[in-house]
């Protein structure tokens, strides 16, 4: 068998790197676009479902407006004693907004990433 010229060797060898190179970046675009997507898909879950409980919350809030008025009082003292609990709720929520939103959101964020698949999984 004839050898090949080394230059030929170093052409094929710069072209494997060159593909090589190509294929890792096509990898981490479509790994960056997965993390992308899924980090898209549950922010807009969580704001549908940010949606779904402020209207649920504002019916309930009706609900117990119109059940105060036509059981206990005036309907105003319904609507103080409901903006009175959203009151309590906003401030529980401003103080606690660390714990509650920033780092479930940083963790969340972090995990999806950061994360890693195993060889097998791929």
């Amino acid at each position: 068998m004839e050898s090949k010229k080394i230059t030929e060797n170093f052409t094929d060898l710069a072209g494997n790197v060159k593909e090589f190179l190509l294929l890792h970046l096509d990898l981490a675009k479509l790994v960056v676009s997965e993390k992308l997507s899924r980090l898209m898909a549950i922010l807009l879950i969580t704001f549908a479902l940010y949606i779904v409980v402020l209207f649920f919350l504002a019916f309930v809030s009706f609900a117990f407006i119109f059940w105060f008025r036509d059981h206990v009082g005036e309907a105003y003292i319904g609507t103080l004693i409901v903006a009175g609990f959203y009151l309590i709720v906003a401030l529980f929520i401003y103080f606690f907004r660390t714990a509650i939103f920033v780092n479930p959101l940083v963790l969340n964020i972090t995990k999806i990433l950061l994360e890693s698949k195993n060889e097998n999984e791929q």
